[in-house]
């Protein structure tokens, strides 16, 4: 559950399926695979446009755990 300020939400599905696809294409086990895609999918809302910029390693640090919902940058 992610507590996150939408900016937008365009994009959403996308990130989830290019974050479910990266993600089992990398060996994650089914359940890292969809926490790693809801995670891209919860940061594509905070950022405007149609593009998911985030990287590998902030996405995975959400889906660890870290909910500040936030971009680190």
């Amino acid at each position: 559950d992610y507590h996150l300020h939408i900016t937008d939400r365009v994009g959403g599905g996308d990130s989830f399926g290019g974050g479910l696809i990266y993600s089992l294409l990398t060996g994650k086990s089914t359940q890292d695979a969809v926490e790693f895609a809801v995670a891209a999918s919860a940061l594509k809302h905070s950022i405007e446009g149609d593009y998911n910029l985030v990287t590998v390693s902030e996405v995975e640090k959400l889906a660890g755990g870290d909910g500040s919902g936030r971009v680190q940058r």
